[in-house]
């Protein structure tokens, strides 16, 4: 019974009411251990749909930027079977405009079955998730080793920002205005 009316839920969801869902799971998994903050932009963006940062813990940390594209499956079989990637593609137009953009860029699957986020990076034109993406980054709900992987992710996005040297160079912006 249980599972017939949630399969009636489920069919009763838009595309869009689906992708929503799943940008509110990815805010959740990020914001829940105070090392970030998001911002859900609720239009139809093409590249990304979150733009979250750092909230600094110190005086020398900066709340650095950075984007998510979020791409949402209920498909009740939602992995490859051959090597467990989420079924989520992400379209070639989309990857590469999530890769022109200059702030770090990243892909989150997630799974509304489980309500898992799978994260990839977004940096290499030549990666491609056009049919599914890796699961090997995953914040289960109420895992306690989500942390360390939030901290895993915002080294990436510090790591990012300190090589390219953002630090020095808007100091030294000149503005025409």
């Amino acid at each position: 019974m249980w599972l017939r009316s949630k399969i009636r839920f489920i069919m009763a969801l838009t595309t869009n009411a689906i992708g929503d869902i799943g940008e509110m799971y990815v805010s959740i998994r990020l914001t829940e251990n105070g090392l970030f903050q998001t911002f859900l932009l609720g239009g139809k963006v093409p590249s990304y749909d979150i733009i979250a940062e750092i909230i600094p813990d110190n005086n020398n940390e900066k709340p650095y930027q950075f984007l998510i594209q979020v791409k949402t499956t209920i498909d009740i079989q939602p992995f490859t079977v051959n090597d467990h990637r989420l079924k989520t593609p992400v379209p070639k137009e989309k990857y590469d405009a999530l890769v022109d953009r200059p702030l770090p860029s990243y892909i989150a699957g997630v799974d509304l079955n489980t309500y898992n986020v799978y994260l990839v990076p977004a940096f290499d034109r030549n990666a491609r998730y056009g049919g599914s993406i890796p699961t090997s980054f995953c914040l289960i709900p109420g895992d306690p080793n989500n942390i360390a992987k939030l901290q895993r992710l915002k080294s990436d996005v510090i790591n990012y920002w300190h090589g390219i040297n953002i630090d020095v160079y808007k100091p030294n912006f000149v503005s025409t205005l």
